[in-house]
């Protein structure tokens, strides 16, 4: 009766000894605002304040989806203690939306091997909603373009590797990121690029390593408005004046650009253009040219205006000197022909036959033809024509026929020879042959044509 009533009052003693353990130790978590990313086998810190504790060595632990450190005993005192604590994700958490895991914890006294139970709260949240990927505004003419990868939670991350993509760069970076951190990166990105693209957002990716794979999260790069249309204008040359217009897009938004040029009807005959304009309006004798193009960043439109005065002063001078000829044509009264042969004589000299055509195109008087002789010939004094020269004038190796009167349509011929005792050689001219005639009491002069001759040196066979 006595052994039994021995152990009743044992586990009576040991039951009330455990109730007032775990009745005197409270565990309370100091901060709610712990959270865990279950791609990042990384902790969220938690603070657990244990007040009650019998001084001595502990242990804390969890049989849950999460891992507590320390996992070596700690010292508590007596009154109020603070341990701060690591949870880390198993592979057991999933990533999901934000949101609350509550779990026990064992918090064990390891000189009496007893137990006391308390909890802990953390959030856990997706990769996908830990991270914020965008950027403030960016201008064109900053050459660079900054972004921000923000931390949206309680968390410390180490060595986070992502690459970056979008329309202005690449970029592989590694990184450390604080709880509730925004971190900035800026890139410089060529400036002829960054001209060539439109005002607006743009995607940015981020692929992010993690211990459960690779992630990718999306956001948005935004590149600030430019507006401005640069207007050029120049001119150059003087007979085939050029006019070089354009207009070029120094903004990163669509303008609508215009060009226009002025010429009137006749210009507008001899001028050309490098491209076909839109549109061609005529007011009277003004002639208007438009081109219109919708540029975008660093387009430009550019027109070649050429006016071409040449083509007119050629076909003005062509004109001219036609209008000269005929009328020349028309008032001669006189035409006189001269023509040469050369002659094979016996002894081998040297010799010409000269030949004077003249045909009167309206009635003259005192018709008179004069011809010269080169100096290196001399005249051979037997004459063909009917007609005979009426002055040879040895001196001044001239040698002329008095006409006389001729009427319309009258023609006329003289032949003469010349001859070299010395040999020649090359080329030589012939003097131009003169007609001096009357017409309406006044003295006209006719010239024949030029008329050249090339003399070959021959072989004693051909002598």
């Amino acid at each position: 009766m006595e052994k039994r009533e021995f152990l009743v009052l044992t586990l009576f003693l040991i039951t009330f000894m455990s109730v007032a353990f775990a009745s005197a130790i409270q565990i309370q978590q100091s901060s709610l605002g712990v959270s865990v990313i279950p791609e990042f086998n990384q902790p969220g810190k938690a603070t657990l304040e244990i007040t009650g504790a019998t001084p001595g060595n502990y242990n804390l632990y969890t049989l849950t989806a999460v891992k507590l450190l320390p996992a070596t005993p700690f010292y508590l005192t007596d009154g109020t203690n603070e341990v701060n604590v690591d949870v880390y994700p198993t592979d057991q958490l999933v990533a999901q939306a934000p949101a609350t895991y509550s779990f026990t914890v064992e918090l064990r006294s390891i000189d009496t091997n007893q137990n006391v139970e308390g909890s802990m709260t953390v959030r856990v949240v997706s990769l996908e909603d830990a991270f914020e990927i965008s950027s403030d505004s960016n201008s064109p003419d900053s050459n660079t373009i900054s972004f921000y990868i923000q931390n949206r939670e309680a968390i410390d991350l180490n060595n986070v590797h992502a690459k970056f993509s979008s329309i202005f760069f690449d970029l592989d970076q590694t990184f450390n990121i604080k709880a509730n951190e925004k971190k900035v990166f800026e890139i410089s990105v060529d400036p002829a690029k960054l001209k060539k693209i439109e005002a607006g957002s743009y995607l940015l990716t981020a692929q992010i390593d993690t211990d459960r794979g690779t992630k990718t999260l999306e956001g948005r790069i935004s590149l600030d408005q430019k507006t401005g249309v640069q207007s050029l204008d120049s001119s150059t040359g003087f007979f085939v004046p050029t006019r070089n217009i354009s207009k070029i897009n120094n903004g990163n938004v669509n303008e609508d650009a215009v060009i226009t040029a002025q010429k009137d009807v006749i210009s507008r005959l001899f001028t050309s253009f490098n491209i076909e304009p839109t549109s061609v309006n005529r007011d009277g004798f003004t002639v208007t040219y438009t081109w219109n193009k919708q540029l975008g960043p660093s387009d430009e439109l550019n027109v070649i205006v050429k006016t071409n005065y040449l083509l007119p002063l050629v076909v003005i001078l062509a004109i001219v000197l036609l209008i000269l000829g005929i009328k020349r044509y028309t008032e001669t009264k006189i035409e006189i022909t001269k023509s040469v042969t050369p002659i094979k004589t016996k002894t081998g000299q040297f010799a010409l036959k000269i030949k004077l055509y003249i045909k009167a195109k309206k009635r003259v008087g005192n018709v008179s033809i004069i011809d010269r002789i080169p100096g290196v010939v001399q005249i051979y004094e037997k004459f063909e024509s009917v007609v005979r020269p009426t002055k040879i004038d040895a001196k001044n190796r001239r040698i002329q026929w008095d006409i006389g009167e001729m009427g319309a349509g009258d023609e006329r011929i003289f032949n003469y020879m010349v001859y070299s005792n010395v040999g020649v050689v090359g080329k030589f001219a012939l003097p131009q042959a003169l007609a001096v005639y009357e017409k309406d009491g006044q003295i006209h002069e006719t010239e024949s044509n030029n008329i050249y001759f090339l003399a070959e040196q021959r072989s004693p066979d051909e002598k």
